[in-house]
């Protein structure tokens, strides 16, 4: 701006340059939100020589102030001026679309504006501020209309094309309004990391209302994390940054989340103070509809649940009504007014009511998660929000065991069962758990199923003879840090006697449910949240002589229930029997040649007639000889190599393998799950580090490697939950394909192997870091 008011002083005595420099200056005026003052500048009819490029910018200059001032038949006059000045001008024909597109979103018309910014995008001639402006608008469209998975896309392209303009104000402003996108997806680590990159910008650049704004939405995600103190220390940095004249909307949504925070945690009169603060500031739109939600929520705090009721359902009939055509409904608040809803009903002891409101609670959120276009969000939404907790106590509270079963599987694994054609038809509960117990007779089978909450755990075993239901008294964060220490004892090689956190979890997780579970049968654990990332092989069982679990039974993985007992049936006409593909060159210092992944291989193709054996290895073990080799022909599919998991992008874990053509050494999750390399085999192993992934979605699963393969149709998956040893891996996958050889199941076959190694003479190698991480994944 400084700049601008300097060339309009002191070129006072050249009208034409002059003139540049005033609509330079209404620009800078109109981006800082002064449209008015912009106009002022504009009025003055410029000199006869003014330069036309003056003149076009001028029209355009004056049409978006005008827009901005919400006066759209002037704004519309002078677009038409300015095309007619662009001509056939395709550069400034596609800055022309772009205002039009900027007008278009001051008036709603979202998908309007959409057509003009994908037209400035496309253009073949167009300024590159332009086109990243352009890519940041379709993020804005996409947000404004709740269309949050397109909006990331969006964003995405705008940060990586200001990166490259080195314009570090707006590329700071993406970040942020990445974070704020993948809060609303519910995909909180990226929430986190995107929010604070922006916040940190923003605070180097001197930007306090971008940097408040940023505070907010960091505050959010750790709060749904988990981190409360960390997002409470986020809120009171946002809340001490003064908001500019005429923008309080950050610091009333700060107070109503220290509202909410404070309600939570049972402090009353805090949560009170921070409600009355909130009212002060004087909340209109969005902010009242969360400060009358804090209203509903203080009264059925203090007992008065027929208030709450009253507000929240007149709260519920007015968000309804603000859906238009061109947004999604707002999923999140209306399942937050129905959820609600159900629990002020049920502290009133109306059960029929309170039933009906849990129910559409959560069809809301699984409606708005099936109809999601990426796996990867749609997992989001189910798994950082407490769906189905409330509905599964209530049923609890109630006696009925069996229904709140059949909630806790709702959430499970629904993409998986989607993208593998799984027709999920519970029906009445008796008859479900009827089938259940038929499917686990013949394979002498106790489920395992957990279902974990903040404040508890539930564990529901059942056999072929019957159902026990257990209520675990351990709270989330207490569960999740006991599994912490337990992965530290895995990956310090302890051995027995020094896994006290081992020990516990059998006791907490196992113990109540062991005399259920026969000596030699199966075990087969359906887990959820970070319980997935525990291998219940290697938990430690105290009584009589210590030994690991392993020892009493053969144990498998299952994402859910209902995908376990599906039945999908296999392809009768499989031709070949093994796809073994690894021991690839190096392509990158990180994944080092692996010395012993070729006699690995030969360790395992031994057990297949040569003809039937399809080996890929070295230079040609690339990407693109597997996805070409038509998987979906082969009964076993096997790789001997690195893995890398990705804990923010999931569908971003790779198996590594050699460089193609065209560089590419990296076979990705989302490579995997493509429909046309459609699997159909009984066994993928992925004898790779963390080929089990390490993003946790807490009843999809750990998304990785394993997920992509039993998405995309593979019927079980061995995978690796840590680090897998090179030297030992020939032995152990050797004897397990001679078990499978010889006609034993998945599971008993990887028992018997992994039992070799645990009672050898090498004592070293019978800690669990070295035989447990390879688990098996059940699919259908």
């Amino acid at each position: 701006m400084e700049t601008a008011e300097r060339g309009d002083r002191d070129s006072t005595a050249f009208p034409a340059l002059n003139w540049r420099f005033r609509v330079l200056r209404a620009e800078v005026y109109s981006r800082y939100g002064k449209p008015d003052r912009a106009s002022e500048l504009l009025l003055p009819t410029p000199p006869p020589n003014a330069i036309p490029d003056t003149l076009w910018r001028r029209a355009l200059a004056q049409a978006w102030a005008n827009c901005q001032l919400h006066k759209f038949d002037l704004a519309e006059a002078k677009l038409i001026e300015a095309g007619r000045m662009a001509a056939n001008q395709d550069e400034l024909r596609a800055e022309l679309a772009y205002v039009h597109g900027r007008c278009e979103v001051e008036k709603s018309n979202l998908r309007s504006a959409e057509e003009d910014f994908r037209q400035a995008a496309n253009a073949g001639k167009v300024d590159d501020f332009i086109r990243a402006w352009s890519f940041s608008n379709l993020g804005l469209c996409a947000r404004l209309s709740r269309n949050y998975e397109d909006s990331v896309l969006w964003y995405t392209k705008a940060r990586q094309a200001f990166a490259r303009l080195n314009a570090r104000p707006l590329e700071q402003l993406t970040s942020g309004n990445l974070g704020f996108v993948y809060y609303e997806l519910l995909d909180l680590a990226n929430a986190k990391k995107n929010s604070e990159i922006a916040a940190q910008m923003a605070g180097e650049l001197n930007l306090p209302t971008d940097q408040q704004r940023w505070l907010l939405n960091l505050g959010r995600a750790q709060h749904a994390l988990g981190e409360r103190g960390a997002a409470e220390e986020s809120y009171k940095k946002a809340l001490a940054i003064p908001s500019p004249p005429g923008s309080i909307v950050n610091a009333i949504t700060c107070l109503h989340n220290l509202t909410v925070m404070k309600l939570a945690q049972h402090q009353m009169a805090l949560a009170v103070q921070y409600h009355k603060e909130g009212l002060a500031l004087g909340p209109s739109g969005d902010n009242l509809i969360d400060w009358q939600r804090d209203e509903a929520a203080i009264s059925d705090s203090r007992g008065d649940h027929k208030a709450a009721e009253e507000s929240l359902l007149k709260l519920l009939r007015q968000v309804t009504a603000q859906e238009t055509k061109d947004t999604q409904p707002p999923y999140r608040v209306i399942w937050a007014l129905q959820g609600d809803l159900a629990r002020a009903y049920n502290a009133q002891h109306d059960y029929r009511n309170a039933e009906i409101w849990f129910q559409r609670s959560i069809a809301t959120l699984t409606n708005a998660a099936d109809a999601m276009k990426h796996a990867e969000f749609s997992t989001t939404v189910l798994s950082n929000l407490p769906v189905f907790d409330d509905y599964v106590a209530f049923l609890i509270e109630r006696g009925d065991m069996v229904k709140a079963l059949q909630v806790a599987e709702n959430g499970r694994a629904r993409t998986l069962t989607q993208a593998l054609g799984v027709n999920v038809n519970r029906g009445d509960p008796k008859r479900w758990l009827s089938r259940i117990q038929s499917y686990l007779r013949p394979r002498k089978a106790t489920i395992l199923s957990y279902f974990a909450t903040d404040k508890v755990c539930y564990l529901w075993a059942i056999s072929s003879s019957g159902m026990h239901f257990f209520r675990l008294d351990v709270p989330g964060p207490e569960l999740d840090s006991l599994i912490n220490v337990y992965r530290q004892e895995i990956q310090l090689h302890s051995d027995m006697d020094r896994s006290p956190a081992g020990k516990r979890l059998f006791q907490l997780l196992v113990q109540p449910a062991a005399d259920l579970i026969p000596k030699n049968s199966r075990a087969i654990i359906v887990a959820d949240s970070r319980i997935y990332s525990v291998n219940f092989e290697s938990l430690i069982v105290s009584q009589g002589d210590p030994h690991y679990w392993i020892d009493d039974v053969a144990v498998e993985n299952a994402s859910s229930i209902d995908l376990l007992i599906a039945g999908k049936d296999r392809k009768a006409s499989q031709q070949k029997e093994l796809l073994l593909i690894g021991a690839p060159v190096q392509a990158d210092p990180d994944f080092p040649e692996l010395p012993n992944a070729t006699r690995e291989m030969d360790s395992v193709s031994q057990y297949f007639p040569a003809n039937q054996v399809k080996r890929i290895s070295g230079p040609d073990a690339t990407p693109r000889a597997y996805l070409s080799s038509s998987p979906g022909d082969y009964r076993y599919i096997y790789f001997a190599t690195h893995g890398r998991s990705n804990a923010l992008n999931a569908l971003d874990s790779a198996i590594i393998l050699s460089r193609d053509s065209d560089g590419s050494f990296r076979l990705f999750a989302h490579d995997i799950i493509d429909e046309k390399p459609r699997l159909n085999a009984d066994l993928v192993t992925i004898s790779a580090c963390e080929g089990a992934g390490t993003s946790v979605r807490s009843l999809e699963g750990l998304l990785g490697l394993e997920w992509a393969f039993l998405r995309a149709g593979a019927h079980h998956v061995v995978a690796g939950l840590w680090d897998v040893d090179d030297a030992s891996l020939p032995g152990l996958m050797g004897n397990f394909y001679r078990e499978l050889s010889q006609g034993r199941s998945a599971a008993e076959a990887l028992r018997e192997a992994k039992r070799v190694m645990l009672h050898s003479q090498d004592a070293v190698h019978r800690r669990p870091y070295y035989w447990a991480s390879l688990q098996l994944y059940t699919g259908s």
